[in-house]
């Protein structure tokens, strides 16, 4: 099926936000070639959708493509030149034009017809150091930091660096603090302020010595289990485990009183944030606090007390008085810190209810205040968790924090496996108002909390770092310009992986911070919603080249204004949280110029099954003015949701995209137009950014309250997916999308290869631009030697 209609223009996304890797200046990196959409920042948006400008365009791209396809080089130059000429088409299509000029360019040399060098971050050679510090395990903080004599912290290290400034500039070069192979406890955050600065011509560099990997670390080792002789204890436990549960006395190893447990959630009454906690890791490996069931979930039977009405018509009851029809709750009576952790009212809203008594012969559990914030109701699911009774598989656990006794059924021989306890409290690493500093090569794990903050400051790197085993979140950045995270390892955390905010709404200043090439997975083990690899916010940052994978919640949660997303792969994500996207955005139709191009999204959310609302990028109630381009879904939908979720936003470009094998390819939420008004007024308005700078960068929000539901799909190549489009408004452009269950041309779809052949005809006769699929995700560098064998290959 293919399908014309009048066109639409994109959304701006000025060229000095797109380059957003310019950053990091300081620490030696620079953006090669970064492409960017627009050669002005003011004239995408200054055409109405209806305009054929767009139609035009597009014309002109597909014309290029067939020449390009036959080797037609010289017409398909022509082609490219008339659209970069055409100052009425949408900047991204020139972009598309300018960039694949180049292509030809070298294809007609007998090149290749990409450099995947000029999208990628490089380090400049560094300055050589005129100071270096070395830092060993068995070092002595008393010594002069020289590789005879090393110092031990790197508190110790950063005063070194103190008293050298003190006493005069830092020289050129700056200073170099090498840190030796080893583990290194730690047992305070590291404190770096403006003062612990370097300067782009003297960086501070914190590095592992070459060939090392010195590991910070928060928790403690554990060794000495023994069976469990206590009576009382044994009667608690399941008959089918007392002797396989063993027990240790913390005590001895230094562990006072550990403080009482706390779990919040999304909708905690808590609070939406890190509540610290201690963690049991076996050889690398998290193991679960003792639970029921142990898979999946339970469902309450019923509820009771006062009620609450939202909105939406949904009753629910303020209190937690649950009834739950099993026998099973005859267990619990002796159960003094017992969870529960559920989805009480929506399935995207979980929390963490401390259960505060059980009665057997009322089938009832009665949870402590605060209370979820959305209520409670009946049929919705959850599952008990740290109880003693409920140690019933290997790898479960309990902590009694009264007594510090740890017990533990371990799933092999205690004695031949690596077996931490995190503790800390404090994050590793905090750095505020710090510029020109450079973390690499270093590991930070087993922390009970957040593992490294930075506020504000510049031109700070983290680069080959590992971050792991924490039961918050890994790095959080606020604030500053040009930070940047490349090629680290970011995995097994409690709550979400970085989250990164840069640049200023108001302003629409840029932020230029840039995650790259990570590697960041297996999240959202505490707090199961809205706990992504990524969240990002503020104006003209980057995320590029990363791998996201195994979270049970988004990969990307983004906000503000004028972000690149692109060349990332994303797999196994929102595989618990309902209503939710691989990528997520919401609620503020303000939110203009962000790009999601050239990422593959696959087997996203339970993409087997009908049932269930999840998919690849979801633009939630009324985001707007987003471009979705040369991406990749495949099984990237389940349910009522697309590979591409649109609720109820207007002018959203979906161009050049390839849709397999997903439920649907993209889904429309319509709003009806007085929801979208009342939803609208007085955003332009708002303090907080400035009407007439928005109204200047992004023209067409002088038509905000106009043509609402209006989007652009084109060039869409869907194939064997059950849908086109779900719940279309009949408002949509329409233009050359070709819908088919035929292969395509791609190259080995069995196996994941969803490259397109480069004399696909499908692709060839709507114009579609080849699609780089072999450079996205990440990629060998200086930091990263080999890359995983996961990902594509996921059935």
């Amino acid at each position: 099926m293919r399908s014309a209609a009048p066109k639409g223009t994109m959304p701006s996304s000025p060229a000095r936000q797109l380059a957003a890797c310019s950053l990091l200046l300081a620490c030696a990196i620079a953006c090669i070639g970064a492409p960017a959409y627009a050669a002005a920042a003011d004239t995408t948006e200054a055409k109405s959708p209806q305009d054929a400008a767009f139609q035009r365009g597009l014309t002109q791209l597909r014309t290029m493509e067939q020449a390009a396809a036959r080797g037609k080089w010289a017409e398909a130059k022509t082609a490219c030149t008339a659209i970069m000429q055409a100052a009425d088409v949408p900047a991204y299509q020139r972009w598309e034009a300018e960039t694949r000029l180049k292509e030809i360019e070298r294809l007609e040399k007998g090149l290749p017809a990409r450099d995947p060098a000029a999208h990628r971050l490089v380090m400049r050679p560094r300055p050589k150091p005129a100071v270096v510090l070395f830092v060993a395990p068995e070092g002595n903080d008393a010594h002069p930091g020289t590789k005879q004599q090393p110092l031990k912290t790197l508190e110790s290290a950063r005063d070194a660096v103190r008293k050298l400034k003190q006493s005069g500039q830092l020289p050129a070069g700056g200073v170099e603090v090498c840190i030796a192979d080893g583990e290194y406890p730690v047992t305070q955050t590291l404190e770096l302020a403006a003062a612990d600065s370097g300067t782009e011509q003297s960086p501070i560099v914190y590095r592992a010595a070459d060939g090392a990997k010195p590991r910070f670390r928060g928790g403690i080792r554990l060794r000495g289990f023994q069976p469990v002789h206590d009576a009382q204890i044994l009667q608690r436990l399941p008959e089918e485990s007392r002797t396989k549960v063993l027990c240790l006395d913390l005590k001895p190893l230094g562990v006072g009183q550990i403080k009482p447990l706390v779990l919040g959630g999304f909708q905690s009454g808590r609070g939406f944030e890190t509540h610290p906690l201690a963690e049991l890791f076996f050889d690398g490996r998290a193991m679960p606090m003792a639970r029921w069931p142990n898979e999946g979930f339970v469902h309450v039977s019923d509820v009771s007390g006062p009620t609450i009405e939202h909105r939406w018509g949904r009753v629910a009851a303020k209190e937690g008085r649950l009834k739950l029809d099993d026998d099973r709750i005859a267990r619990w009576t002796k159960e003094r810190d017992m969870w529960l952790h559920g989805y009480w009212c929506y399935d995207w809203a979980d929390s963490y209810e401390l259960v505060a008594s059980v009665d057997p012969a009322k089938h009832e559990i009665v949870t402590a205040p605060p209370y979820h914030l959305y209520g409670f109701c009946k049929g919705q699911r959850f599952y008990v968790v740290n109880a003693l009774a409920e140690i019933d598989m290997p790898g479960e656990w309990y902590l009694d924090r009264s007594n510090s006794i740890l017990y533990f059924w371990p799933p092999s021989d205690p004695e031949k496996a690596d077996i931490d306890l995190s503790l800390n409290d404090f994050p590793f690493l905090r750095m505020q108002g710090v510029s020109h500093v450079t973390m690499e090569g270093l590991t930070w794990e087993l922390g009970g909390g957040d593992a490294i903050q930075v506020r504000d400051g510049d031109h700070c790197l983290f680069a080959g770092c590992t971050v792991r085993y924490c039961g918050g979140n890994g790095m959080d950045i606020g604030g500053g310009t040009d930070h940047g995270v490349l090629s680290c390892d970011i995995y097994s955390f409690g709550r979400g992986g970085i989250t990164i905010s840069g640049g200023n709404r108001k302003t629409l200043a840029p932020g230029r911070h840039c995650i790259e090439n990570c590697h960041i997975h297996d999240l959202s083990r505490i707090d199961h919603t809205y706990t992504p690899a990524i969240v990002m916010t503020g104006v003209g940052n980057r995320i590029a080249h990363n791998l996201m994978h195994d979270i049970a919640s988004s990969a990307i949660r983004l906000g503000g204004n004028d972000h690149v997303v692109e060349y990332n792969e994303v797999y196994r994500v929102v595989l618990e949280s309902d209503d939710q996207g691989g990528a997520d955005m919401f609620g503020d139709p303000l939110l203009r110029g962000n790009v999601y191009r050239f990422n593959y999204w696959h087997h996203v959310g339970d993409w087997r099954r009908p049932e269930g609302i999840r998919g690849g990028i979801r633009l939630d109630d009324a985001i707007s003015g987003v471009l979705v381009y040369g991406n990749v879904f495949y099984r990237a939908s389940s349910g009522r949701f697309g590979g591409v979720q649109i609720h109820g936003g207007k002018e959203n470009i979906i161009d050049n995209n390839i849709f397999a094998e997903c439920e649907s390819a993209i889904s429309f939420s319509p709003w009806g137009e007085a929801r979208w008004k009342e939803h609208i007024a007085g955003r332009l308005q708002s303090p907080e950014i400035d009407e007439k700078l928005y109204l200047s960068r992004y023209p067409s929000l002088a038509r905000l309250a106009d043509d609402c539901n209006r989007n652009t799909i084109s060039r869409s190549l869907v194939f064997r997916c059950n849908e086109f489009l779900c719940r279309d408004s009949k408002r949509n452009e329409l233009i050359d999308n070709l819908v088919t269950n035929d292969d395509p041309g791609f190259r080995n779809a069995a196996h994941g290869d969803l490259q397109l052949k480069d004399d696909s005809p499908a692709a060839i006769e709507i114009g579609l631009r080849p699609i780089p699929f072999d450079e996205i995700g990440l990629y060998v560098d200086a930091f990263r030697k080999e890359l995983p064998k996961a990902g594509r290959t996921e059935k």
